[in-house]
C-alpha cells in the first residue's frame, strides 16, 4: 500500500525530549521493512521539494519531517538521487536530514584550513543513491558519514553494506550516535554536547587526518528548533 508516514521532530530535532521520544533508530527500522522508502531532507526548501515525488510514488514512504529554515540553494529535486554539494579530494562528507545544516559549516572550517572537501546530501537513504555514494569512494578520499541516529543501522551501516556487495574498501569516519540517548536540552545544547556542532565536526575530522594545527574557527550560533520543548 502507498503509505505515507510523516515523522515528527526525528532525531536532534526531539531536542528536549528524553529517551522515549528520540528517534534516533528509525532509519534502520524503517528501511529493514520491504518495499518501504526512507526521506530525510535537509531543510523545509528540500522537503517541499521532494513533497510531490513521494506522494506520486505507488511506494510506501517514511519521511523524517524538517520544517527548519534554511539558506542554501538546493538542487532540483530528483527521486533517488543525490545532491552534490561539493566534490573533494581529501574528505567527502555524506549526510541527511538537519545535519546538512552543520555539515555546510564544517566543510566551509575544512576548506579554510585547506582541505578539499565534497558534500553530499543524500536526501533518501532508500532508494540511495548508489552511483554517487561509489564515486565517492572511488575517489579515494576519507569518507564522513554524519547522522542523527544510532551508528548501528544507519547510514554508516548502508555504506558498509554497499562497499561490501561491490568489493571495495574505504577510509571511512562515522559521526553518529554510539550505542547511546543524547543528552536533552536545546537543539543548540544538544549539537555542543553530542559533539555536532560544525566547529565540532570540522575538529573531529580534523583529529582523524592528524590534524592538530587548526582549530576550525569560533563557536557560531545555531538557530532553535520552533518545537523545542
Amino acid at each position: 500500500l502507498p503509505v505515507k508516514i510523516s515523522a515528527f521532530v526525528p532525531g536532534f530535532l526531539s531536542d528536549g525530549n528524553g529517551p522515549t521520544h528520540q528517534a534516533i533508530e528509525d532509519v534502520s527500522l524503517m528501511r529493514g521493512i520491504p518495499g518501504m522508502t526512507v526521506f530525510a531532507p535537509a531543510d523545509e526548501a528540500d522537503m517541499l521539494a521532494m513533497l510531490p515525488a513521494i506522494w506520486a510514488s505507488p511506494s510506501p514512504a517514511y519521511l523524517r519531517v524538517n520544517t527548519r529554515p534554511g539558506t542554501y540553494q538546493h538542487a532540483p529535486y530528483e527521486m533517488g538521487k543525490a545532491e552534490i554539494v561539493s566534490e573533494g579530494t581529501d574528505i567527502t562528507i555524506l549526510t541527511y536530514g538537519m545535519l546538512f545544516e552543520q555539515a555546510l559549516i564544517a566543510k566551509d572550517l575544512l576548506t579554510e584550513a585547506g582541505y578539499s572537501v565534497g558534500l553530499v546530501n543524500l536526501r533518501s537513504l532508500k532508494p540511495l543513491d548508489t552511483e554517487a555514494v561509489l564515486h565517492v569512494v572511488r575517489g579515494g578520499s576519507l569518507v564522513v558519514t554524519l547522522e542523527d541516529h544510532f551508528q548501528t543501522g544507519g547510514l554508516y551501516s548502508i555504506l558498509a553494506e554497499l562497499l561490501l556487495e561491490n568489493e571495495l574498501t574505504a577510509k571511512v569516519l562515522p559521526l553518529a550516535l554510539k550505542e547511546r540517548w543524547y543528552k536533552p536540552g536545546l537543539l543548540s545544547e544538544v549539537l555542543e554536547y553530542e559533539g555536532f556542532t560544525g566547529q565540532h565536526i570540522a575538529r573531529r575530522i580534523g583529529e582523524r587526518l592528524g590534524d592538530g594545527v587548526h582549530s576550525f574557527g569560533a563557536k557560531t550560533k545555531v538557530v532553535e528548533n520552533e518545537f523545542a520543548e
